[in-house]
């Protein structure tokens, strides 16, 4: 056996020492000066200085205000409507038996236009008209016992408390005769409601249910548009709804047919925005005839609305995707001349198929975002990519 001797692990007098096992062992001071870089790497990271991250330059199609569009502020395009439209559904509720009419169908007053399943409504009815009978057995016998009683009085073989509680019991037995006649009248009206018909005529425009479809009491199944007057229905911007009362004339055009007008007058101006901001009109068609089918699209004129006075801005012609809502204000981004978007509140004057109205400081030549404003914010620098205009031609 060899004997071992033992060194102390650390030995500043010597250039190296030796352990038991014999393995190289550094020095203190070498093993100092191997760990000092990487003590030092991280003081050096929390020194630097993090790098200011800067918005990238997104692509955007702008488009150039060209023209105004004041000169034809006055044409409205809507949709043709019947004057009274419902949605009917089953008085009860059930499985659906058939389906007797189809979107398009003419209906006349009580044409069944679908069933239920009658069954329950049948048990229903028998088991109201069993009950009528009992109550109506009760009540004969009550009013014998009455009699009888009356009778036993006048004899003096009875008290007249006695007559009085046959007097309490008869009448109790009528008002329960009472109700289950009013209940059997329930149950044999409610057994008719599973047929579902047409309270007037008029068109079926949608329907919603189908043969073995389980719907309940008042769930809509068929729309209905009931003949009579026709209306179209357009929206306007604030400024424009403002200006319009009821019982204002104005001239209908069907877009099939611009060379026939038609007298109409502004029967309802909604008293609330919807959620884009604009406000339902209807405008009653005056002596409507077979020539106007509903859902047809027709453009309505004010005469009048057109006119502007010298301090009123002019309406310009802008995209359908250039605007978006900032809070509850309509606004469109404007780049200015360091390609830089800003927010510019405008105020819609119309809605049209190929774009849209609006008034604010739009000059003419003013460049707007006409795509993705939803992705902009202030102060955004952007690329602009030319956007085909409304009439067709680049900018």
């Amino acid at each position: 056996m060899h004997e071992r001797y033992h060194e102390p692990f650390c030995n500043s007098g010597k250039g190296r020492v030796y352990n038991p096992g014999n393995h190289l062992i550094f020095p203190e001071t070498a093993m100092r000066v191997l760990l000092l870089p990487f003590l030092a790497l991280p003081v050096i990271a929390g020194c630097s200085k993090p790098v200011a991250q800067t918005d990238p330059v997104r692509p955007a199609l702008v488009y150039t205000v060209v023209e105004n569009g004041n000169s034809q502020i006055e044409a409205y395009s809507g949709e043709v409507h019947a004057r009274r439209e419902a949605a009917l559904g089953f008085r009860v509720g059930g499985k659906v038996a058939m389906r007797m009419v189809e979107p398009g169908d003419s209906i006349k007053p009580g044409q069944v236009l679908g069933r239920l399943d009658p069954a329950d409504a049948q048990l229903a009815r028998k088991q109201a008209a069993a009950q009528l009978a009992g109550t109506e057995s009760d009540a004969s016998n009550a009013a014998a016992e009455l009699a009888r009683a009356q009778k036993l009085v006048e004899k003096k073989f009875l008290s007249q408390s006695t007559l009085e509680s046959r007097m309490n019991a008869s009448n109790a037995a009528n008002a329960r005769l009472s109700a289950a006649r009013a209940q059997f009248d329930i149950v044999a009206n409610q057994s008719s409601y599973t047929a579902l018909t047409a309270d007037a005529a008029g068109v079926v425009t949608t329907t919603h249910f189908e043969a073995g479809q389980v719907v309940g009491a008042g769930q809509e199944v068929v729309r209905v548009a009931y003949s009579g007057e026709k209306e179209v229905h357009i929206r306007l911007g604030e400024a424009q709804a403002q200006q319009l009362k009821p019982g204002a004339p104005v001239q209908v055009r069907l877009w099939t047919a611009p060379q026939q007008p038609y007298s109409g007058t502004v029967r309802e101006v909604a008293p609330a925005a919807d959620e884009i901001r604009t406000y339902l009109v209807k405008v009653t068609i005056n002596q409507s005839d077979q020539a106007i089918k509903l859902g047809m699209t027709a453009s309505v004129n004010f005469p009048g609305t057109a006119s502007a006075s010298p301090t009123t801005r002019l309406a310009v012609r802008l995209p359908p995707g250039a605007l978006f809502q900032q809070g509850k204000q309509a606004a469109v981004w404007v780049v200015n001349a360091e390609q830089e978007v800003d927010a510019l509140p405008v105020e819609v004057v119309q809605y049209r198929d190929d774009g849209m109205l609006v008034r604010g400081d739009l000059p003419i030549g003013s460049k707007v975002v006409a795509a993705g404003v939803h992705k902009l914010h202030p102060k955004q620098k952007i690329q602009p990519m030319p956007h085909e205009n409304l009439n067709g031609s680049h900018p």
